[in-house]
């Protein structure tokens, strides 16, 4: 018989959501409590791990229960691992980091490595924190693998693509991996021990909720997002999979899909309905969606297939401004597509975004109202604009003298708090006048007695109650900010 090939032991980590970089929506609406998804990279990496490797794999979310980083790290700790990946955006990387500094004072010999959006945003920074001994960047299934199995025979990361670390005390870079072109390849995400009822977005109306990533990347290239623009789909017949499982083994109610665009094409979301419809499986979802790929027939099916609300980007009001930032839309188009759902019965939601560029008075901002009430969907997210570090119109406002070009390396570099961010568009108007106009949009369209009444009309039980309750509070408590608190 050969030997048995030498595993170890990983703890896969959603790590708290303290001090994190305000980002668009003020605390009131972001707060811990504001959101909770779970966490689906490490959930898809734990599966492929389990199903793919020797390596024995945990799975550990500290954001339902509000875990602080102390707590966390015994909990993390009491699983013994030998390896612990930590998963975190650039607004997040400060949690990480204090999760990470953490971990090593109470287990010094522990090997963390750090990977999520950031990484793949930023890897020649990744390893500016010292306590990550690792990074991993892009699609992490086969160099997570590999880099545990080298681990594990006491060899280090050399050659493995999508990995970085230090030699000598200095940065390797290995290049990055080939992306998973076939995403059915890979197993469902790992759902087990997670806590499945206290997921939820702000929007849900039934009890148990989670969320799918039906493809990676986005084909759109709007100047404000910072996604990968390589698209690849998982097949209709796949996502279904997982909505079974969703419903029968863990009695989830209701899907959010969070894939960056759903609705890459009318066929796309035809398939997924037309498949739910064939297998029966009921069950309520919602997506993330462009204006660009709908027609009455594909809204009709989906409804029938049981999407009761699309969120739609339409980001700003006005065809010049879609055309500075890249939307590909007018607003003719934006009118009609609401129109179709509204017609179909499907619940609407708009994305609109305070403050963008081509804004340059309080006027301009303020046409949103009108613009919206003809528009009439059922609920609106405002955002202000955010320059996101990794994009083309942060690169604008640099070169405008906006903020120093490099500001956020200095910050990925010792992520400690006080330092000033570039979270909102300068250019035409200043902080306490964004904050004013972010409080008069909302107030608008939330206070106005048709929205009050229709989503009155409209809650669907106990658990639709709460979270219009607790939306209708938050946009109570956002009148109530003052200007200058650091409160956006």
């Amino acid at each position: 018989m050969p030997p048995t090939k030498p595993s170890v032991k990983l703890v896969l980590l959603n790590p708290p959501k303290f001090h994190q970089v305000w980002a668009g929506v003020p605390d009131v609406f972001n707060d811990q409590r504001a959101h909770i998804y779970p966490p689906m990279g490490i959930m898809q990496l734990a599966a492929f791990l389990k199903a793919s490797t020797r390596h024995a794999v945990a799975l550990l979310d500290a954001q339902p229960g509000l875990w602080s980083h102390e707590d966390t790290a015994a909990r993390v700790l009491a699983e013994r691992p030998d390896v612990v990946g930590i998963t975190a955006t650039t607004h997040a990387i400060r949690s990480a980091a204090t999760m990470a500094r953490t971990l090593r004072a109470a287990r010094p010999d522990l090997r963390i490595v750090l990977g999520g959006p950031h990484v793949s945003a930023f890897p020649e920074h990744a390893l500016a924190i010292p306590e990550f001994d690792f990074a991993v960047r892009g699609d992490a299934e086969r160099p997570v693998a590999a880099l545990l199995d080298r681990l594990a025979e006491g060899g280090d990361p050399s050659g493995i693509p999508g990995v970085l670390w230090r030699r000598d005390g200095a940065v390797v870079d290995n290049g990055p991996a080939e992306p998973v072109e076939d995403l059915d390849a890979l197993p469902l995400p790992h759902r087990e021990g997670l806590p499945h009822d206290r997921y939820y977005t702000p929007a849900n109306i039934r009890g148990r909720t989670s969320t799918i990533i039906g493809s990676r990347g986005c084909p759109n290239q709007c100047v404000f997002c910072n996604v990968p623009h390589k698209f690849r789909a998982r097949s209709a017949a796949h996502i279904v999979d997982e909505m079974a499982e969703c419903a029968t083994r863990y009695g989830i109610e209701e899907i959010h899909f969070i894939d960056d665009l759903f609705n890459s094409s009318v066929q796309r979301v035809m398939d997924i309905s037309e498949e739910i419809l064939r297998r029966g499986v009921k069950m309520l979802w919602g997506y993330k969606a462009s204006c660009r790929n709908v027609t009455p027939e594909m809204l009709r099916v989906a409804k029938r297939a049981g999407c009761y609300r699309i969120h739609y980007g339409v980001e700003t009001h006005s065809d010049e401004g879609l055309l500075a930032i890249n939307k590909k839309l007018d607003v003719a188009r934006i009118h009609e597509v609401f129109r179709m759902t509204r017609e179909a019965g499907v619940v609407s939601i708009a994305y609109m975004m305070v403050g963008c560029p081509h804004e340059k008075s309080p006027e301009d901002v303020l046409r949103a109202i009108p613009f919206l009430r003809s528009l009439d969907p059922n609920y609106v997210v405002y955002s202000l604009f955010t320059p996101y570090p990794d994009t083309e119109i942060f690169r604008q406002g640099a070169a405008l003298g906006l903020w120093d070009a490099d500001v956020w390396i200095r910050f990925m570099r010792d992520p400690q708090p006080g330092v000033k961010l570039p979270t909102v568009w300068t250019q035409w108007m200043d902080e306490p006048t964004l904050l004013d106009l972010f409080k008069r949009v909302n107030r608008a369209f939330y206070f106005s007695p048709r929205v009050l009444w229709r989503t009155a009309r409209g809650i669907s039980g106990p658990a639709h109650l709460t979270r219009v309750l607790r939306g209708g509070l938050s946009v109570a408590k956002l009148q109530l900010i003052r200007p200058g608190s650091g409160r956006i």
